[in-house]
């Protein structure tokens, strides 16, 4: 498909996200391919629905992608999620860890309004190791995203219909308020096991990690190396 028009979405200084955009430039060299990479709270372009592509496609995409860009794709409005269908939403590899989920894997799908709703085109699944960490859940997780990822770009570029999986999400998407109260530790309720896969689900690069709430202010765990540490902040 020489002359396909494509938006793709995703963070900036990702290495995994330099990976699919350079994936995508390879399979569309005479293609028109124009690469919006942001992070998270940046502003998205409100005129980007007048592009009108073949394919819009968000690969770990800061963003949630506006229902009018959304209706410009001719084609098709595919999302690539760091998550199985278990798990849509924000903080995927948080929860799946904070169940003990033996099982975890990534999805792509049909971007509708509503995040992690659409209908799935394909997945790919793996073992969780009961020493696996947010990080490297995530590593995993991207490996897997970007063979997905491929897979799909080779059934545009060859423009052979997109997958049909009969697999469909099984709750409605986690979100952020969520994901936050998960990371709370209740010493009054939870049992032990629940306070280590709290732990364990919010120590990850980037997280304050697991607190407790004391006369209206939050302490947070911070674990380093063998010593174990409470540390407070405002």
């Amino acid at each position: 498909m020489d002359d396909i028009k494509i938006l793709l979405f995703s963070k900036k200084r990702n290495v995994f996200c330099d990976y699919a955009e350079a994936i995508m430039k390879s399979n569309f060299k005479n293609g028109e391919v124009v690469s919006i990479r942001g992070n998270a709270g940046d502003k998205l372009d409100d005129g980007l629905h007048w592009y009108q592509p073949e394919y819009i496609i968000s690969f770990v995409s800061p963003w949630i992608i506006p229902k009018s860009v959304l209706a410009s794709a001719k084609k098709a409005a595919i999302n690539f999620h760091p998550g199985s269908p278990d798990y849509p939403g924000t903080g995927c590899y948080n929860f799946a860890l904070y169940e003990n989920s033996k099982k975890y894997g990534v999805t792509v799908h049909h971007m509708e309004e509503t995040v992690d709703t659409g209908k799935i085109i394909m997945t790919s699944y793996f073992d969780i190791s009961p020493f696996e960490t947010v990080e490297t859940l995530k590593l995993k997780s991207m490996n897997h995203l970007l063979y997905c990822f491929e897979k799909i770009l080779s059934c545009i570029s060859c423009n052979k219909p997109l997958p049909v999986s009969d697999e469909a999400w099984a709750r409605k998407p986690f979100t952020r308020k969520e994901m936050e109260e998960l990371f709370e530790i209740d010493l009054t309720n939870d049992k032990k096991e629940d306070i280590e896969n709290k732990l364990r689900a919010a120590e990850y690069s980037g997280s304050d990690g697991a607190f407790i709430t004391l006369f209206g202010h939050k302490f947070y765990y911070s674990q380093e190396k063998d010593n174990a540490s409470l540390s407070w902040r405002k």
